[in-house]
């Protein structure tokens, strides 16, 4: 009895497997905070003048774009949102190379999560295993045979994009249908928080107000494509 009640206790590699994306989480951030307020100690500048100069890095150095990439990709394991990533590809690039950023980073991103979710997934949800009648099994087929369209459908009405794509990696909706429906899905979403980014750097009133004018309206449009599939469907 007593060898039964000592294997049903949690050991410390329960522990680290429930909990290992949260402390991984943790050391990546402590590890971008030690970095940056060493940056501040050794460069001598205030704050200010340290997040100024990420900036200038990030937007004027060759190496920016793809440092902003490999950010973005990474983005997931941070739990950083998303479209904070997306406005500030537009503040640093401008909408054109903004919105290229932003959709190559924000789909490297998506993938990760899903292949993370995909991972702990497993079998959970198997058609073969799963009890046909229970609700989630059933919701979890369905996302499987119409993987593109619902994918397409949770982007365009801005469901949590990790949310989505650690969903879609969980229930193994195939991945060529979850990558398209993703890549078509999100260039709305994408055009609205990259225009939105670049309002912060233009010139002039009638350019912030132009490029405001065609966030909204790119915001406008994914909410109708939305409802135009779901009624199609």
């Amino acid at each position: 009895m007593d060898g039964e009640t000592q294997l049903s206790q949690p050991t410390i590699f329960d522990f680290l497997w429930k909990h290992g994306t949260k402390f991984s989480a943790g050391i990546f951030w402590l590890t971008l905070l030690g970095g940056y307020f060493w940056y501040m100690r050794a460069t001598g500048l205030s704050a200010q003048e340290a997040a100024l100069g990420v900036r200038d890095f990030l937007g004027q150095s060759a190496r920016g774009p793809l440092l902003y990439v490999v950010l973005y990709t990474l983005r997931p394991l941070i739990f950083f949102p998303a479209s904070i990533m997306t406005a500030m590809s537009g503040y640093l690039y401008g909408p054109l190379w903004g919105t290229v950023y932003a959709l190559i980073g924000g789909n490297l991103s998506g993938t990760l999560a899903y292949f993370i979710g995909r991972f702990f997934g497993g079998d959970l949800f198997d058609e073969e295993d799963a009890d046909a009648s229970s609700f989630m099994a059933r919701h979890a087929s369905n996302l499987r045979r119409n993987g593109f369209e619902a994918v397409m459908v949770m982007r365009l009405i801005y469901l949590p994009y990790d949310l989505v794509n650690y969903l879609c990696g969980f229930v193994r909706v195939p991945w060529l249908q979850y990558a398209t429906g993703t890549l078509l899905g999100v260039l709305p979403g994408s055009l609205t928080f990259v225009l939105l980014g670049s309002v912060l750097t233009s010139e002039s009133n009638s350019q912030r107000w132009l490029l405001a004018g065609f966030s909204l309206g790119m915001l406008l449009l994914g909410l109708g494509l939305s409802r135009w599939l779901k009624r199609r469907r």
